[in-house]
């Protein structure tokens, strides 16, 4: 190990201080330096101050301030940095955080940095001069005002294009330009009121013109509906005015619910009136609805009409299709019990379906009934229906034995000997003209008291029936039927309707139905010729005769006497046994006995 020499201590002491006092001449004159600079750097600031540049010369202080080497005029500094350098740190945070949140779209940020700035410079063009003159260099430097115009302005166009180009698709979009725009400062629609004027005036070019559309294109009514509805609900959201649609609405619906009735096209027009109804509560005193009830009201009226003309299907199409407006179900009911008591065919083709109808026949206020039907069906039954208020139809049932060609059917109560319903029926007859049958309906039976076969058949008097020319007993004759004890009718005697009379006294009966025996004694002009007198004209020598001409279907034989019923009806000519032309009564045989 080296030793150190007493020489060499003494001169390595020596350099040590020597360092020292280097070490302290640099910081000496470094301090002076740097308090030169501060000096310096604050007068320059100083002097930018009192010429009015104030964001330069804030930063002059600031960077005066840094050099902490001395304190000479630090409490300035301080002072004049208190003033400036908040506003110089506010106006840069809101430059740089507005433009960071425009471009992330995020408007309710933004506008938050709108208020932070208008309170900012509320504060300072309301403090002292060297406040609001720091203040507008400031946003004169970071061009903040600028920009702010510029972003919102950007949004406002982006917004307004939107409604102008029809792009929300959603109510919910609507809302989101709506917020957006009521969200942008007034100052950049001029004021308040025009913001409040304009926004409302794109809204509402904007839900007319998708309103417009839909009516243009006579949209239905159930699409026009919803659609002013939530327009309603979105101007309602708004605090717009909403008479305008009120009136676009009430002028067009009124147009295409009258168009719908003048079509006579009543299901389409309660439909539409239904769903138009929706929208009362947001109308208010539109003329549409007036329309509506006084419409509904003038068809209710026409619908009681047409039942009481018996015109029911139309009635009750109308009852119906104004359904959706009215609860109609006991119109219809009332409406379809009229109907069959106008028409209880129908009844019955309710209850056999299965069953053909083609006779039928009916009677109001009868046999304790409102309405009563007999009806034959196809294959040979009789039904005998009664309808009473709102009850059933009681039925009673019966058959016709064989098959019947039907050419009438009628009620003839007067053949009841106790005022049951009787159901008359004319049918063909392979015998005579007609079949005559008959069915008495007592309590629930239903019993035949008529079955006769004739040329034709007449009611005398009540329960007096006259048949001309029937099968078994009375052929030939008028003959009479009545009801024996059990009220069926039977043949009870022939019906004389000739006078007996002399032949010689058939002048006196021209036109009347008569009988009379009488000798044939000539064939001449198709008949036989009768002498009525013979007597001798000694004047002349000749013998004068009256003669009566009898004429029938059947060729006489003569010189036989004749029992004949028929009329005097005419007068001829005949030629006599003397060549003379003489006139004669002809008498037209009906029936030779």
């Amino acid at each position: 190990m080296f030793k150190l020499t007493v020489y060499k201590k003494v001169n390595m002491s020596r350099n040590f201080f020597l360092l020292i006092l280097i070490f302290l001449l640099v910081l000496v004159g470094g301090k002076i330096i740097m308090a030169h600079e501060k000096i310096a750097t604050y007068k320059e600031a100083m002097q930018l101050y009192n010429s009015g540049n104030l964001r330069a010369a804030e930063k002059k202080f600031r960077a005066a301030k840094l050099n902490v080497v001395v304190t000479d005029h630090n409490q300035d500094i301080n002072q004049k940095l208190s003033i400036l350098s908040p506003i110089r740190e506010v106006i840069e945070d809101l430059d740089e955080k507005a433009a960071g949140y425009y471009k992330q779209n995020d408007l309710d940020k933004l506008v938050d940095m709108y208020n932070r700035w208008q309170e900012s410079r509320k504060k300072w063009v309301s403090g002292t001069a060297i406040q609001k003159q720091m203040y507008e260099e400031m946003v004169a430097f970071t061009k903040l005002d600028q920009d702010m115009l510029g972003y919102f302005s950007e949004i406002k166009q982006t917004n307004l294009a939107k409604l102008q180009n029809y792009s929300p698709t959603s109510s919910a979009e609507e809302e989101g330009v709506f917020n957006s725009l009521k969200l942008v400062p007034a100052e950049y629609y001029d004021g308040d009121t025009k913001k409040t004027k304009e926004i409302q005036t794109v809204f509402q070019t904007y839900y007319s013109g998708k309103m417009n559309k839909l009516t243009a294109a006579n949209a239905p009514v159930f699409d026009i509906t919803a659609e002013g509805e939530r327009q309603y609900g979105m101007l309602t959201k708004f605090s717009i005015d909403s008479r305008w649609l009120t009136d676009t609405l009430d002028s067009h619906l009124v147009h295409v619910l009258s168009a719908a009735l003048a079509k006579k096209d009543y299901p389409t027009f309660a439909e539409q009136a239904n769903t138009v109804k929706r929208l009362s509560g947001n109308m208010g005193a539109a003329k549409v609805f007036p329309f509506i009830e006084k419409s509904k009201t003038d068809l209710l009226a026409n619908a009681k009409k047409l039942v009481s003309g018996n015109k029911f299907a139309d009635a009750i199409s109308i009852y119906e299709a104004l359904r959706p407006l009215e609860n109609t179900d006991q119109l219809l009911a009332n409406a379809n019990i009229a109907w069959d008591k106008y028409e209880p065919i129908r009844v019955l083709q309710r209850l056999y379906p299965g069953k053909e109808f083609p006779n039928f026949v009916n009677a109001k206020n009868k046999w304790g009934a409102d309405s009563v039907i007999a009806a034959i069906s196809k294959d040979g039954e009789i039904y005998l229906g009664k309808l009473k208020g709102e009850e059933a139809m009681v039925v009673t049932e019966g058959s016709i034995q064989g098959s019947a060609t039907i050419s009438k059917l009628v009620f003839q109560s007067n053949l009841s000997q106790s005022d049951y319903p009787v159901i008359y029926i004319e049918a063909k007859s392979s015998e005579r003209k007609h079949r005559y049958l008959a069915y008495e309906v007592r309590a629930n039976s239903m019993g035949k008291i008529l079955d006769v076969e004739a040329d034709n058949l007449t009611i005398e008097a009540r329960n007096v029936l006259l048949a001309d020319n029937p099968t078994g007993s009375g052929a030939g004759q008028l003959a009479y039927y009545e009801p024996v004890s059990d009220g069926d009718y039977q043949f009870t005697k022939i019906k004389v309707d000739y006078v007996d009379i002399s032949v010689n006294d058939i002048a006196q009966y021209y036109g009347k139905k008569v009988r009379f025996t009488a000798f044939s004694t000539a064939n001449q002009n198709g008949g036989a010729l009768v002498t009525l007198s013979e007597t001798y004209n000694y004047s002349t020598n000749s013998w004068e005769k009256t003669y009566l001409l009898l004429k029938g279907q059947t060729t006489l034989i003569i010189y036989r006497d004749y029992t004949v019923i028929g009329t005097f009806t005419s007068y001829t000519n005949i030629t006599d046994d003397y060549g003379e032309q003489i006139r004669v009564p002809v008498f037209q045989i009906e029936k030779i006995e």
